[in-house]
């Protein structure tokens, strides 16, 4: 018989008169969730690879081209701007391919003077459209997104098993009750 430290491994599967199906129940929802777990790491690999794709397909259809700055960029960038530490909104001017002239706000190095040269991303219709991901940065998308999508996985199962477990267990303590009860009205009532 296998043991480890006064347990006995694998009751659950044994013959045993005192087993009960919630057990059994257990056992195999235990049997499933650690399935689960160890196809967690795949799910992540699955999904940074995604998360990269989609990152670097964000450059379909933008070109960059050559603008002017209209006016002084912020030496410093707003607080929360959510840009880059490095970057500010400024009004800039480009030329089209066809030779028209258009102006917009784009990102922008900070503390840029007016008149200076600076890379702006357009689309096809030719609107100003923040600058895609790097192929670093693309990396590092994609690796977070598949960090969470593993980790969420884990907290899914976990927690699943772990509700489940909690049923099973208020389940037998209900049936423990009523066994109990059962034999408390039987009591001193024997039966030939």
């Amino acid at each position: 018989m296998l043991k480890t430290v006064g347990r006995v491994l694998l009751w659950r599967w044994r013959r045993n008169p005192l087993k009960r199906r919630s057990d059994v129940a257990e056992a195999w929802i235990t049997v499933a969730a650690a399935m689960l777990l160890l196809m967690a790491p795949a799910v992540g690999v699955v999904m940074a690879g995604v998360g990269e794709r989609s990152a670097l397909g964000q450059a379909q259809g933008l070109h960059h081209r050559s603008a002017r700055l209209v006016e002084d960029a912020s030496a410093t960038p707003a607080r929360f701007s959510g840009m880059a530490d490095d970057h500010v909104r400024a009004t800039v001017r480009w030329t089209m391919i066809d030779g028209s002239s258009r102006t917009g706000e784009a990102h922008v190095a900070a503390g840029g003077k007016a008149g200076s040269s600076t890379m702006v991303w357009l689309d096809d219709a030719g609107r100003l459209q923040p600058a895609p991901p790097t192929p670093g940065q693309a990396d590092t998308q994609g690796a977070a997104l598949g960090a969470a999508s593993g980790a969420g996985v884990c907290v899914l199962v976990v927690g699943i098993w772990w509700a489940a477990r909690v049923r099973l267990d208020v389940r037998r303590g209900t049936q423990w009750e009523r066994a109990w009860a059962e034999f408390n009205a039987n009591m001193g009532h024997r039966h030939a």
